[in-house]
């Protein structure tokens, strides 16, 4: 068995309006909370070209493939996948958009900005084992986007990929795994579960107690009271493995920060998992 470290990271972007959170002064902080955790994959979301360029200096260890454009024209985002070229190689890659055309820039069901999932299948160096991983960002606005765009994710893995390939989805859902149903249905948590994934915080052994948020707006511990973190638990990393080739060892929040400067208004994720060789 070998091991390997996954995380996802909404990294906020380079926004202007941030104050004292502008990524000119979180630049320092954001690679230090990567470097100290050292993953091997990365999912990254709101990844805009300015980080891109940082990253491309500062993470020399990893390389990346942007994937295709999303969010809207004047603020263009990509879900970058970042990985360690000694532990894995890209054996394919592809994207599609969270709507009902998937293959071309486009949104539906009122969502607010135009959505993505950017996939790469991966292959370990040391023991040609292979894997699927998915980095998404949902709708922040559109519960109905969430929720149709989470079936597509679905329907998607199964037409392009019909064999049991283990899959890694990574991503800011916008959403809390607390809340299962509401008026309008199942959310984007049930339909994966019932998609057979499972979310790796949830069965790993963890040190983070009631403190489950992942968004907290740059105010960090200021942010909720710790009876209402688990609403905004809403970055999370799971695992699709009918063949039971993955074991889910660890998963962490990373709340790393230099008050009041944070690496970013989420904290990123990072779960181990055993892979079979």
């Amino acid at each position: 068995m070998a091991m390997m470290r996954v995380m996802t990271f909404n990294i906020r972007g380079a926004p202007p309006e941030d104050g004292a959170n502008i990524w000119e002064n979180r630049i320092d902080l954001n690679l230090q909370v990567i470097k100290n955790n050292a993953p091997d994959l990365i999912g990254f979301q709101e990844a805009q070209t300015e980080n891109l360029e940082v990253f491309q200096n500062g993470l020399k260890e990893y390389v990346y493939d942007s994937g295709k454009k999303a969010n809207r024209p004047d603020r263009i985002l990509f879900n970058a996948i970042f990985w360690k070229p000694e532990v894995l190689t890209c054996v394919a890659s592809g994207n599609f958009y969270l709507s009902q055309t998937p293959e071309v820039w486009s949104k539906d069901w009122d969502s607010a900005r135009v959505r993505l999932a950017h996939w790469v299948k991966f292959r370990r160096m040391d023991s040609g084992f292979e894997f699927l991983h998915l980095n998404t960002h949902l709708d922040h606005i559109s519960h109905q986007a969430r929720v149709e765009g989470s079936k597509l994710i679905l329907q998607q893995l199964a037409q392009l990929f019909p064999d049991p390939l283990p899959v890694l989805l990574t991503g800011d859902f916008n959403s809390s795994p607390e809340h299962i149903l509401d008026g309008t249905g199942p959310t984007p948590y049930r339909i994966f579960q019932d998609g057979g994934l499972i979310d790796t915080y949830s069965v790993a052994p963890s040190a983070n107690g009631r403190r489950k948020n992942t968004f907290h707006g740059f105010e960090g511990e200021k942010f909720i009271s710790e009876g209402d973190g688990a609403t905004w638990r809403i970055d999370w990393i799971m695992v699709l493995d009918r063949a039971r080739t993955l074991q889910v060892k660890s998963c962490q929040i990373i709340r790393t920060a230099a008050p009041p400067i944070y690496p970013s208004d989420h904290y990123p994720v990072i779960a181990d998992l055993e892979m079979a060789d």
